[in-house]
């Protein structure tokens, strides 16, 4: 790696970083206003405002790199470009596709940072943000596992193996123990759902463990108290989107083994796939923006451009996804498109350079 590799890769990373910062700490203020609603339910308090909002930073990060990625490459090499040092490298003989080739190892240094943090970071802090907002709204404790979602409740510990985007709960165990910490009832349901009021069990197995003899019982169906509601739901399905790529794609072929539905699922997990390569694309895509703006551009132009791009591209993508989950598109096809068109512009756009 040269001198020039450096200089350029060391502006993209420092510019992305610095917008990253600015941005995560505006949408920190936005996510905290917005957890002082469960202030007073139950024991959550201004401090777990904080607290909870502290967890979902990464997860947000995680949102709005590509973003940010975009804006920083925009500001950091149009600020050369200003200062005639882009002109300068040119003049000395390094052609485009060489300055090129020096942001794109930027994009592989950004896209593996990402795609670290999005792996082992993220559902890490997730896991984590879940149990807290459960155990203080609720006073119950919930985690979100790789195959399965606990909840404790009180002597009462709920295994789901699966949540479907209609938030029916598929294959429920449900163990209440003793005080003395014996278990006392086991019950195993096929599926539940919520009827407005309280869950449905269907297709119940219980088994009453006594001192002297074990007893089963099988029903069709019954209601089933519990302080879970269509709410923690919500916020389990969120959850599960933020686990690791083997996790989501361990949870999507459960889903489809057990003829579930599954495509948010595929959809969440080839999004994490696709991400590197959305940052790679908004770097390719900044390059033309430098290039072909004048170098007395100032800086407030490019930061315009990059807003601008930038909502579009997260719209376009969230739209596309949208469309994807109704129309039943494959999910890589919903999870790509916009990154390969994004691809596409930008090289056909360095194409017309001069």
């Amino acid at each position: 790696m040269n001198i020039l590799d450096r200089y350029l890769i060391k502006t993209v990373i420092t510019s992305t970083l610095l917008f990253l910062l600015i941005i995560l700490a505006l949408y920190g203020f936005i996510a905290m206003a917005e957890n002082f609603k469960y202030v007073g339910k139950g024991n959550f308090e201004v401090v777990d405002a904080f607290y909870y909002t502290f967890l979902s930073l990464p997860r947000r990060m995680y949102q709005l790199f590509p973003f940010s990625v975009l804006l920083g490459a925009m500001m950091g090499l149009g600020t050369l470009n200003s200062n005639h040092e882009l002109v300068a490298v040119r003049a000395a003989g390094v052609s485009t596709a060489r300055i090129i080739f020096s942001v794109m190892k930027a994009a592989l240094i950004l896209a593996s940072f990402i795609f670290i943090v999005g792996e082992y970071i993220v559902p890490v802090t997730e896991k984590m943000a879940l149990n807290h907002w459960t155990t203080q709204t609720r006073g119950t404790s919930s985690t979100v596992s790789d195959d399965a979602i606990w909840v404790r409740d009180g002597d009462t510990f709920t295994k789901i193996h699966a949540i479907t985007s209609d938030k029916t709960l598929g294959n429920v165990s449900i163990f209440t123990f003793a005080e003395d910490k014996t278990l006392k009832v086991s019950t195993l349901a096929a599926s539940a759902h919520y009827d407005g009021e309280d869950w449905i069990l269907k297709g119940i197995k219980q088994t009453f463990i006594t001192e002297k003899k074990v007893i089963t019982n099988q029903i069709d169906q019954a209601r089933w108290p519990t302080l879970l509601d269509l709410e923690l739901v919500d916020v389990i399905i969120s959850n599960l989107e933020y686990l690791s790529a083997f996790g989501l794609y361990r949870y999507s072929t459960y889903l489809d083994t057990n003829k579930l539905e599954s495509k948010q699922y595929w959809l969440a997990f080839w999004n994490k796939l696709v991400q590197p390569f959305s940052i790679a694309a908004m770097l390719l895509l900044s390059v033309p923006f430098v290039f072909s703006s004048s170098r007395t551009s100032n800086a407030g132009s490019r930061l315009m451009i990059g807003v601008f791009i930038g909502i579009v591209f997260t719209i376009a993508n969230k739209i596309t996804a949208q469309f994807g989950l109704v129309y039943d598109f494959n999910p890589l096809l919903s999870a790509s498109f916009i990154t390969i068109s994004t691809f596409l512009i930008a090289s056909l756009m360095i194409r017309r350079m001069p």
